[in-house]
This record gives structure tokens, C-alpha cells and sequence, in this order.
């Protein structure tokens, strides 16, 4: 019998003392119905937990081991092969945030059949900086629960080739192809999710920076060539100013010590391919697009950084060519 709501936990090689807090809170659940709703951790190339880890929870977790293929893969195969309505993708290390959460969700899917998303409030705990509730986060997957079968009509999957930023070109994608009147919101006086960032994750060991930044650039050019397979081609062209907004953002606030060369050649060469869609935007296009990059780079920049930034390598390749 399939059920009504699939928690999906993604597993690499955290050891159990990093899983085991966010499978505690799940098993102190009130006013939840465990019938309805399955737990399934997926070992993306490592082995199962022992069975007396797991003994004595109210319900059964169904653990699957696959090849190591990544994050992507793992949740790419929940989508395929996991029989529910609805589906909630978990990080091993993330908790639920009280002992409500889950009859908070429960609540609203079983009237929900007017939805194929549903959003809520979350934690975000950085391991560097101040924990902030977040509520509608176009970055983030675990804010959001979806309806399996809308996914699948829709070919809405994870990018097995990103190294970075996989969430972000996955809502970004599922923002055009969704019917706003089909998303729709589980209100509640408290967050429902803690997404935790370990300090040793890799978005905060400084010698992944650049790798970082690379991959999420790689992001933003898979969703430009997804908007334009799909039809969306503004869309794909206002991705195509924010693709180089975001990379002109981070590197404004870098030191020299990366050597940046290679990485800022690729963009330009990017840019001069797409220069007219680029240099066709509206100022609606750029105000929307430096807001979004200055929120999510905590910086403050503006279209004319981004030009003038552009504009001081153009000239310095007229002044290599006079000085040859």
C-alpha cells in the first residue's frame, strides 16, 4: 500500500551519531499516524545501518543502497522508484524542528489534492553566523514537500552533473513549469525543519571556495539551456545577466589570493556569446536580478559594477593589443 507521505533521507558517509539526532526527533512525533507516512535512507555507495540502530522506533525504515552516484542520484531515485503521493527530501544531518512538525505536514496533504507543492517556514543554523528562520527560500529543497506524480509528468528531476547548487537549478526549473496556483503554503506559528550547515561541510572549508563558485555557476547555465529547452526564453536570457552577476558578486569580495584567471576567462567567454540576450534585459530584468544576487551574496552591488566590470577587461585586452 503505498502512502500518503515518503521521508527521504540522503546518506553518504556521515557516521549514525551524525543521523541519529534527526531520526530521534522523528520518532518522538505527536498526533502522527505512521501508516501513512514511510521513512526511507538512501546510501548513496555505503553500506546500511545495523538493524539495532534502528530497533525500537514506531515505525520501519526502509534502508537502499545504490552506487555512489551523489546527492542527486539518491533523490533521483526516490523519485522514480518510491511509491508515495507525496514526497519530503531530508539531509542525514537536518532534524525537524519540534515535536509538531510532521502533524503540521500530515494535516495539510490530506487536503491538499488542489497542490503539487507545499511550502513552509525553516531554520537556517550556519555553522558561521546567527540561526534565521527562513519562509519561501529559492535556494533551498527542504522548505518544500512535492507531489511525486506531478514531478515525473513534468520530467523534473535533480542534475547528476552538478557538483554544487543542485537545489537551486531544481527550484529554478520548477518555478516555471508550476502552476502558482498549485503551490501552496502549511501555515504554522513555528518552523517545521532545521537545515543545519556542519563546519565541515564543504561550503565552509575555505580551499572548496573556488570549486564552489565554479559549480555554482555550472547551475546557473544548466537552468539558462533548461529555460531555453523548455520554451522560457526570458526567462533564459534574465539568467543570463544573473549567471555573471552572481560570479562578478563573489569575486568582488575575494582576495587575490585565488588565482581566479581560468574561471573569470570561461565567464567572459560566456558572456560574449550571450552578449545580446544579456544587453537586452529590462531594468525590471536587472533590478530583479541584483536583488536576488546581493540577497544571496550578502553584498550590494549594481548593474553598473557588473558592466564597468566587464568593460575593465575589454579594455585591458585593446590595451594588450596596442602594447603588441
Amino acid at each position: 500500500m503505498s502512502k500518503l507521505l515518503e521521508i527521504v533521507i540522503n546518506h553518504w558517509d556521515e557516521p549514525w551519531e551524525i543521523v541519529r539526532p534527526g531520526i530521534m526527533m522523528l520518532s518522538i512525533q505527536r498526533r502522527v499516524d505512521w501508516e501513512n507516512i514511510g521513512i526511507t535512507i538512501i546510501h548513496d555507495g555505503t553500506n546500511k545501518f545495523p538493524n539495532e540502530l534502528l530497533s525500537g522506533l514506531p515505525f520501519e525504515i526502509n534502508q537502499v543502497c545504490i552506487p555512489h552516484g551523489g546527492i542527486s542520484a539518491a533523490r533521483n531515485y526516490a523519485i522514480d522508484n518510491i511509491d508515495a503521493t507525496w514526497i519530503k527530501f531530508c539531509d542525514c544531518d537536518d532534524t525537524f524542528a519540534g515535536v509538531y512538525s510532521v502533524s503540521c505536514i500530515m494535516d495539510v496533504l490530506g487536503n491538499s489534492s488542489r497542490h503539487d507543492m507545499l511550502m513552509f517556514p525553516f531554520v537556517f543554523d550556519p555553522y558561521y553566523g546567527n540561526q534565521t528562520v527562513v519562509d519561501g527560500s529559492p535556494v533551498f529543497i527542504h522548505d518544500k514537500i512535492f507531489r511525486r506524480s506531478f514531478l515525473i509528468q513534468n520530467d523534473l528531476r535533480f542534475n547528476e552533473d552538478l557538483s554544487f547548487s543542485e537545489d537551486f537549478a531544481f527550484n529554478s526549473i520548477i518555478k516555471t513549469v508550476i502552476d502558482s496556483s498549485r503551490v501552496g503554503k502549511i501555515e504554522s506559528n513555528f518552523p517545521i525543519y532545521v537545515w543545519v550547515q556542519r563546519r565541515d561541510g564543504v561550503a565552509n572549508r575555505p580551499e572548496f571556495w573556488l570549486k564552489n563558485r565554479v559549480g555554482l555557476y555550472h547551475a546557473h547555465r544548466y537552468v539558462e539551456q533548461e529555460y531555453r529547452k523548455r520554451g522560457f526564453i526570458q526567462d533564459a536570457d534574465s539568467m543570463v545577466g544573473r549567471t555573471v552577476a552572481e560570479v562578478y558578486a563573489a569575486l568582488s569580495s575575494v582576495g587575490q589570493s585565488i588565482d581566479t584567471s581560468d574561471f573569470v576567462n570561461d565567464v567572459l567567454e560566456y558572456y560574449y556569446n550571450n552578449k545580446e540576450c544579456m544587453d537586452g534585459l529590462t531594468d525590471e530584468d536587472w533590478d530583479f536580478i541584483i536583488k536576488m544576487t546581493n540577497e544571496q551574496n550578502q553584498t550590494n552591488i549594481t548593474k553598473d559594477d557588473v558592466y564597468n566590470w566587464i568593460a575593465g577587461f575589454e579594455k585591458g585586452t585593446e590595451d594588450e593589443r596596442i602594447d603588441q
